[in-house]
């Protein structure tokens, strides 16, 4: 396989920037609006507002609580996603162990093809989805696909994590903003790992399903509410703790890669600085999202050179600097449709990460995260299993050389390699075999880009609806369906209660 990472900084670089961020974190500190986090840092030393919510913080102790988290959690996700990595390799990328895509972003929206309309996704889009990734085998975690309009706001995250244990047998995550959700989610995640007979516990602690949250920051140096009140019910649980700045250049951060990678580094250290005294033996991580502010429109942008070179920056910083895992979103791109601008900024983004960070393969999204489209996931399946044939590398060895084949056939005089059995035996682990892009010949003199994208996009379309269509349901026994239904009946009278 391909072996190698190409360095965005030097150590010197790292240095300074870890530096910058201690400097942040004592002359300028974090908003942090949660009690527990500032009466753990107040009782460490710290100086602390509690009518401002504002700490100030001990370079000495950022970087003991930092040290105590070298190593200790290593699985490599996308974000929020399935770990498709167990482990970061030394000096290297990380890849899937095999062929592994993410699906799901919990979206608030559905592109529809041939419409070209977005809309609201209702409850039959929401199974529909979890059945599309319940079919695709690259797809080992079918997690939240949308935020599903037919439900009240209150529980549509409990709504959901039941639709996933109801239609899939490879349930994912869910995400909430309400902590009184998180209780719910912990049953449920108890219940599918039951159903996957694995040890409850172990799977609590590094990788649980049906809850893995991002506790996002809010650039410059907050963390608000809403993600403090999760996190102090999640801490409960021992869930993972993940968190996760959304730097915007020339936004919410400096312009440049290295100032807005001080802000965010800044925001994660301090973060896991305070929780880690609340409680030092859950497991901590981060995700990196950096946008830029495109000065022209003011619009978020992602698919850019210098976001991309913050994520990576900040990826090895944690990496080599803090020996802690920090994922990227390959996602995240500003194409609003399926087509050339989504293609080469799907390939672009993803390609650079698989250069400098790690190559988790997503499906599906399109609108800067926002929309979901099945049409597009087929394509972007088809284009990243491009992708991972290009990781796997030459593989060199007696069987590949083949040179008693070679000299057998000599100069295809009697019979043609395509003959062969060696050639039966290798071609689809070596060969790209693509469902849509056209590689025949050219058979006409005219070829119209609209009618050829129009066929390639009508095939994508029809493919995920035939597999909607034949995918049933995993077999869940009447005692699970009870315990479903009791944590949703329980969740119900709650949550929705005036």
């Amino acid at each position: 396989m391909l072996k190698g990472l190409l360095r965005v900084v030097d150590d010197e670089g790292m240095d300074q920037i870890h530096w910058a961020a201690l400097q942040v974190l004592e002359t300028t500190g974090l908003i942090l609006r949660g009690d527990f986090l500032l009466r753990a840092l107040a009782d460490a030393g710290c100086r602390v507002d509690f009518e401002k919510q504002r700490a100030w913080f001990r370079p000495a102790l950022v970087v003991r609580q930092m040290e105590a988290q070298r190593s200790r959690y290593s699985m490599v996700r996308s974000s929020l996603w399935y770990p498709f990595c167990k482990a970061m390799p030394q000096e290297d990328v990380a890849w899937p162990d095999q062929f592994v895509v993410d699906y799901g972003f919990t979206t608030p929206s559905i592109y529809d093809y041939p419409d070209g309309r977005y809309r609201k996704p209702t409850v039959q889009d929401q199974i529909d989805m979890i059945k599309l990734g319940d079919a695709l085998e690259p797809v080992k975690a079918v997690c939240a696909p949308f935020i599903c309009g037919d439900f009240d706001p209150r529980i549509e995250s409990a709504e959901t994590a039941r639709l996933l244990l109801l239609h899939t047998g490879k349930p994912g995550w869910v995400s909430t903003a309400s902590w009184r959700e998180v209780k719910y989610l912990a049953e449920f995640a108890a219940l599918a790992l039951e159903a996957a007979s694995e040890q409850r516990d172990a799977a609590f602690k590094t990788q649980p399903p049906m809850f893995a949250h991002a506790y996002c920051t809010t650039s410059p140096l907050k963390l608000d509410t809403h993600p403090c009140e999760v996190l102090a019910e999640a801490l409960k649980y021992r869930f993972p703790v993940n968190f996760a700045p959304m730097p915007i250049l020339g936004g919410t951060a400096p312009i440049t890669p290295a100032g807005g990678a001080v802000i965010a580094a800044a925001e994660i250290l301090g973060c896991t600085t305070a929780c880690s005294l609340v409680d030092p033996g859950v497991f901590y991580y981060a995700t990196v999202i950096a946008g830029e502010m495109d000065m022209r429109t003011t619009q978020i942008c992602y698919a850019t050179p210098a976001a991309i070179l913050t994520d990576a920056l900040l990826h090895q910083l944690f990496r080599f600097k803090y020996g802690m895992v920090l994922n990227v979103e390959p996602a995240y791109l500003e194409a609003k449709s399926p087509g050339i601008q989504a293609a080469f900024m799907k390939t672009y983004r993803q390609m650079a990460f698989a250069a400098t960070v790690s190559a988790p393969l997503a499906i599906g999204l399109l609108d800067n995260g926002s929309a979901f489209s099945p049409t597009q996931a087929m394509l972007d399946l088809d284009m990243n299993q491009a992708l991972y044939k290009l990781h796997q590398g030459i593989r060199v060895d007696g069987e590949a050389l083949c040179l008693d084949l070679i000299n057998t056939l000599a100069f295809c005089e009697q019979q043609a390699y395509i003959q062969t059995e060696h050639t039966l035996s290798h071609f689809r682990d070596v060969m790209w075999d693509t469902r849509y892009f056209d590689r025949s010949y050219r058979r006409e003199e005219c070829y119209r880009p609209e009618e050829a994208d129009r066929s390639l996009l009508s095939r994508a379309d029809e493919d995920w609806r035939r597999l909607v269509k034949q995918q049933r349901a995993p077999e869940r026994s009447a005692a699970f369906r009870a315990e479903l239904d009791r944590i949703v009946t329980a969740a119900r009278a709650e949550l929705l209660s005036p």
